[in-house]
């Protein structure tokens, strides 16, 4: 009996090893990391400095100390601005502003510190990006003021990979569900979209029964994402094609929200060239939502609330038209029709006019609990 309870004992650890192994891996590719060194003006290696980074929107506090040879390291940090605080001995403090983050990233930052004759701080204030040389891949950070900006149909903000080089529009019809056909399918380099990898918050976000990615969040819940063309590292696997990495917004500090409503109306758009007057050309769509995110308590745990729906009407680009029902009889139930019986064997469906509604609701929780890390 022992060495079956031993066995179990072994299979147990095991699992909750590996467990542990794939949660972190999944945990490090939603999040960024920042490695430096700290020197004295001669360039000398300061050991046992204090580092401190803090988030500015959470207050969230990561702290570490320097190595021997200077060296430190700050893993898993969430995107976002940060403010950098170092202190050693009868150095000066040393106060860096403006450090900006994003998903993915390994920024790295060089410290020099001068000698305090009595009591000196040496404060840096920049909006200029960290650089980021540890990383070969070639890839582009969509941040929140290009997907609140930049115009795009649909509001789906996967749209935005496509402003990267060598993505374009994979073939969406491969792979689509009745669920899932608003979703943008991508293309790496002329890979299928089945190559790709899409995870949001660290979580792999391809639907295992079509092999594509599912119907993405609502725009106003991503904070930013990143594309990534190739050469990316092992801690993303399974892709052969890209990658696209997503991180949706979290509560900070500050209570805040928005309300929003995006229109389409057949007064205001053009008509497709396969409408040509005087064909009937109706569409009404509105695509509306609530967002809302704060303190549940300050400094500790946050919230984020999502709402959208869609709201569409339209006119098929279909007038007085013949429609087989051999061929298609899925129409009688998409488009409000007049049947006319003809002399058999030739049965026919007359469109003259239609409505297609459609409804999606979409409700994106978060909740982010953040408590003082070190990091060694």
């Amino acid at each position: 009996m022992k060495p079956r309870l031993l066995l179990a004992a072994m299979a147990v650890l095991t699992f909750a090893t590996t467990a542990a192994q794939l949660a972190l891996a999944q945990a490090t590719i939603s999040f960024a990391q920042l490695n430096g060194t700290v020197v004295d003006t001669g360039g000398r290696a300061i050991a046992k400095a204090s580092i401190t980074l803090r988030e500015v929107d959470t207050n969230q506090i990561h702290s570490t100390t320097s190595s021997e040879s200077g060296f430190f390291v700050l893993p898993t940090l969430p995107p976002g601005p940060y403010d950098l605080v170092v202190t050693a001995g009868a150095f000066g403090k040393y106060t860096q502003r403006g450090i900006n983050l994003s998903v993915g990233q390994t920024a790295s930052v060089n410290v020099v510190m001068k000698v305090a004759s009595v009591t000196e701080t040496i404060n840096v204030t920049t909006e200029a990006p960290v650089v980021e040389t540890t990383r070969t891949e070639i890839s582009q950070v969509i941040d929140t003021q290009q997907i609140q900006s930049l115009p795009v149909s649909g509001r789906l903000f996967t749209d935005f990979a496509l402003l990267t080089p060598g993505v374009a529009t994979g073939r969406t019809s491969l792979g689509t569900t009745f669920t899932e056909f608003e979703i943008t399918q991508i293309s790496f380099g002329g890979m299928r979209s089945f190559s790709n990898e899409v995870t949001v918050d660290g979580a792999d976000f391809i639907n295992a029964q079509t092999g594509v990615q599912r119907a993405t969040p609502p725009q106003e819940s991503v904070q930013e994402f990143r594309v990534v063309n190739n050469s990316f590292g092992n801690e993303y696997g399974r892709a052969l094609g890209g990658i696209v990495n997503v991180v949706t917004k979290s509560g900070t500090n500050n209570l805040h929200g928005s309300i929003y409503d995006y229109l389409q109306n057949s007064a205001l758009d053009s008509r497709s060239l396969l409408q040509p007057r005087p064909t009937p050309f109706a569409l009404r769509q509105n695509q509306f939502g609530v967002t809302l995110g704060g303190p549940i308590r300050k400094d500790k745990t946050f919230f984020f609330l999502n709402y959208e729906a869609v709201r569409r009407g339209e006119a098929p680009p279909i007038s007085e038209s013949t429609l087989q029902l051999s061929t298609k009889p899925r129409l009688i139930s998409e488009f409000p029709a007049k049947i006319l019986t003809q002399p058999r064997p030739k049965t026919t469906i007359m469109v003259s006019s239609g409505l297609i509604t459609r409804s999606a609701v979409i409700i994106a929780l978060s909740f982010a609990t953040m408590s003082k890390t070190h990091a060694i």
